[in-house]
């Protein structure tokens, strides 16, 4: 049985350095991963003596103090203006060392690049623990130091994070009579690698002489950040403009699991908690004077004790109601989420440094934005996208949704929410642009991404204009078209369109289409090199989709056809009925999610539900015992849920895909050109061999995978502007003219209304 601290986790460690103060044979050494942060690592001299284990908080947790009494403190002038905010800190230090005793707390290394814990025996060295330090402090040794003090009967006041004071109190195994702590209202424990990113270019790597994320001569009791050099220079940001302050207070390089902190509430585990009265002057405008009030919790009758031996040094000593003054101070209610871009952050910190990582981080800059109909009021459509954006996240990509723009000025039909409202839970979905303002996206993109769908088609270039061919992509921004679709075996349209289309598909850096007919489409019509690879939706797992499913609450006890039909006849009905008779099945009907209302008066057999979120399409996929679909991403999801199915072509929407995919994975006897071949044969009702589609999908998805990391990892092309590409910049800013001058016809018109309406009210 493994007794080593190992067993509790990455994801549960706070990095409070109790089981490496406390292995007796130092097997554990205390190291910064790749992120900045401390873990525990163990080498080869543990004895699985269980010791660290015993002295870890997280196996071990701490009983709370009761909720405790609150106040608002100011020490005197001078020492608050030394001080982050009251001075209280100052007070208990110096009341300890005034006693023989001595004081633990974190300070900068010389050089400021570090923070780690140390001891203070006089009062001039408690400058270097005054202030507030927004980075994780190394505990070191302190807490053996503070062990053999407190044996030796020296009083003891230690001061941290509330996860080291719980470390500390674990590593002790008891509490002393001569030991005082006082924890912090903490809003996260910061990377350390960010802090000295930061640093370093905050600075413009020039030599440090103080650090102050709370200095008040330059901007009184506020979060600003500011650095003195060696060479005199004074670096600084007000709070509301520190770089440092927007990726900290917004959780993008907080300890992972800092999120699920469970001290960050009004109950404590320390004698007295230290933390800034923030709003005070709500309560009484007479506590705030602007430099600086201490809200202080008094947690413990040893607290209490301590509290009023140095209530005589109080300036200002007032309760305070601390069911308000929680409202201002999250932490002492619940942990601070992470940001939800915040594994981005890290993603691009070494290679393009903090303040460039920081935009990735906040969701303010994207590595990929995605191209396509990812809107559009369609299952497969919301699900492809959802497929990519998925694949792209793994690959520590961020994503955003680019929204497009109608060539003609015109909204989109309403029924897009549904998708939108869908992807928007998952990725970050761009501010709608007029489609002259669409190369505003260039400002937050570093490449740009066509998607899986038919978009290189005549009619989509009749209402979008060449946004399918990124033409408002900036011509040496990197651009990748994945499993693209021409929907048919060419591309149909006038010669000046097919010619304009190549010179913008020319620019592309690396081009793959969805069936195997586009890669001969590319070739002989645009000049362009193309490879097929396989559609997204099958390079996420079944268990990416079944975290979709489990979103829905919706019981199934009796087993049924899925019939997901997006163009009903009478042919369709009647291969449903003859599989639902064969099979001894009720039937449930999925219709198009923009075609639901006029579907529904064609289909006139079995259970007809309602429109469907995504997250339910997928479920009632899963869950069917039989799939009849005209759908090629139907057919898709019931491969990749291995469910028994018939697929019937839709030539209207394209034969070519549902071929391309049946070819590549041995399962062309699935496909039907007329429904009612349904019944005439016995190979809608062969069991589907699943073993042998998985042989032959894991290559075609390997290949897909290393097709797209090649294409994002390979250097962009340098291009030129052609005649034609000039030609359509300009047709799409005077487009964006002309609906903006159509916009302010109709308002004027609106107006000249409303006043002739007024001019008769006046009249009569």
């Amino acid at each position: 049985m493994n007794k080593s601290i190992i067993t509790v986790g990455k994801d549960n460690c706070t990095g409070c350095g109790a089981c490496y103060n406390k292995c007796p044979v130092g097997a554990i050494t205390i190291k910064y991963d790749n992120d900045g942060f401390m873990f525990p690592e163990l080498n080869d001299k543990c004895v699985n003596c269980g010791l660290c284990q015993s002295a870890c908080p997280v196996l071990n947790p701490l009983d709370f103090h009761e909720t405790p009494p609150s106040f608002a403190v100011w020490a005197s002038d001078e020492i608050r203006m030394k001080s982050s905010s009251g001075g209280m800190f100052t007070l208990l230090a110096e009341y300890v060392i005034k006693n023989n005793g001595v004081v633990f707390g974190a300070a900068y290394t010389n050089d400021f690049k570090e923070v780690h814990h140390i001891e203070a025996d006089n009062i001039p060295a408690l400058d270097a623990l005054r202030g507030s330090k927004y980075v994780q402090s190394d505990i070191k040794e302190t807490f053996r130091n503070a062990k053999r003090r407190l044996d030796n009967g020296k009083m003891v006041l230690f001061t941290g994070c509330p996860c080291q004071i719980a470390g500390l109190y674990r590593f002790l195994g008891k509490d002393y009579d001569n030991l005082y702590t006082a924890d912090l209202v903490c809003h996260g424990q910061n990377s350390l690698k960010a802090y000295q990113s930061f640093l370093k270019e905050f600075t413009e790597g020039k030599e440090i002489e103080n650090v102050n994320f709370r200095d008040k001569i330059q901007y009184g009791w506020s979060t600003p950040t500011v650095v003195y050099l060696k060479n005199g220079e004074v670096k600084k940001a007000p709070w509301n403009e520190s770089t440092w302050n927007k990726g900290f207070l917004e959780g993008v390089f907080n300890r992972e699991n800092c999120s699920k902190c469970v001290y960050a509430r009004a109950e404590r585990i320390s004698d007295i908690t230290l933390a800034d009265c923030w709003q005070v002057h709500r309560i009484n405008p007479k506590f705030d004077d602007r430099k600086g009030t201490s809200l202080v919790l008094v947690n413990s009758e040893k607290g209490k004790d301590l509290f009023y031996k140095v209530k005589s040094k109080m300036k200002l000593c007032e309760s305070v109601p601390l069911e308000i003054l929680r409202k201002y101070n999250g932490q002492l209610n619940h942990p601070a989420p992470p940001h939800p871009s915040r594994k981005f952050f890290f993603a691009n910190i070494d290679k393009k440094g903090y303040h460039e990582a920081l935009k990735y981080g906040r969701g303010m800059r994207f590595d990929v934005g995605i191209v396509g109909w990812w809107f559009a009021s369609n299952y497969g459509s919301s699900l492809t996208y959802f497929a990519l954006g998925t694949i792209l996240q793994k690959l520590d990509k961020q994503v955003i949704m680019i929204p497009i723009a109608k060539a003609d000025g015109n909204p989109w039909e309403p029924e897009i929410k549904f998708t939108v409202d869908f992807l928007s839970k998952h990725f970050r979905c761009g501010k709608p642009r007029t489609f002259d303002e669409m190369d505003d996206f260039n400002k937050y993109c570093d490449s740009f991404m066509l998607g899986s769908d038919q978009m290189w088609t005549g009619g989509s270039t009749s209402l979008v204009g060449y946004t399918f061919f990124l033409d408002f992509v900036d011509k040496n921004k990197k651009k990748i078209a994945f499993s693209t679709s021409f929907g048919q075996s060419d591309f149909y349209a006038p010669d000046d369109v097919v010619e304009t289309a190549g010179d913008f598909l020319r620019r592309f850096d690396a081009v793959s289409v969805r069936e195997k007919s586009g890669v001969q489409v590319c070739k002989n019509r645009f000049d362009v090199k193309a490879e097929q690879v396989m559609d997204p939706v099958f390079l996420c797992t079944e268990q990416d989709y079944d975290v979709l499913c489990n979103s829905v609450n919706d019981p199934i006890d009796d087993k049924y056809l899925l019939c997901y039909i997006l163009d009903p006849t009478p042919e369709k009905e009647e291969a449903a009925k003859a599989i639902a008779k064969r099979e001894g099945l009720k039937i449930k009907v999925l219709l198009g999610l923009r075609e639901h209302p006029q579907a529904k008066e064609k289909w006139h057999t079995g259970e007809i539900l309602p429109r469907v979120s995504s997250e339910q399409f997928l479920y009632y996929i899963k869950h069917c015992s039989y799939l009849l679909t005209d759908s090629h991403h139907g057919t898709c999801f019931g491969i990749i849920y291995k469910r028994p199915y018939a697929a019937l072509i839709n030539a209207k929407r394209g034969a070519t895909r549902f071929e391309t995919v049946a070819s590549a994975l041995g399962l062309s006897s699935r496909l039907f050109y007329d429904p009612l071949d349904v019944d005439k044969s016995d190979r809608a009702f062969q069991p589907i061999d699943y073993d042998a589609v998985d042989a032959k999908l894991k290559p075609e998805i390997e290949r897909a995978n290393k097709w797209l990391i090649n294409a994002l990892n390979s250097p962009s092309k340098q291009n030129k502007d052609t005649i034609r590409t000039v030609i359509v910049d300009g047709k799409r800013k005077e487009l964006g003219l002309r609906h903006r001058l159509r916009t302010m016809e109709r308002r004027l018109a609106a107006k000249d209304q409303q006043i002739d309406e007024l001019k008769k009210r006046l009249g009569e």
